[in-house]
């Protein structure tokens, strides 16, 4: 059986500090590492529309344990506030790969 977890993760910015944006992100791929995780994909979306996310992440975990001792991490709970500063909003949606069509 598959336990592998994927999360689709679209982010708004709060004030499109794209540098600030990538050093947060850099800290999160290593607490992601240490339970399982990676970003399989980033992709920046190139819209006008304010409506739309500034990037969208394919997220993977070798288990549900591993994002939910993730989520747990202290070091996630230290970044909290750096968090609160650059995101303006995050969409997570939950769900698995499938055979493609």
């Amino acid at each position: 059986m598959n336990d592998k977890v994927i999360l689709l993760v679209s982010v708004w910015l709060k004030e499109q500090d794209v540098d600030a944006f990538a050093a947060f992100e850099g800290k999160i791929a290593e607490i992601q590492a240490r339970h399982g995780g990676r970003i399989e994909r980033a992709i920046r979306v190139d819209s006008t529309d304010p409506a739309a996310p500034f990037e969208v992440h394919v997220v993977s975990f070798d288990s549900a344990s591993g994002l939910t001792a993730y989520r747990a991490d202290p070091a996630m709970q230290e970044l909290a506030s750096e968090r609160e500063r650059i995101i303006a909003k995050a969409v997570i949606i939950e769900g698995a790969d499938v055979e493609l069509y």
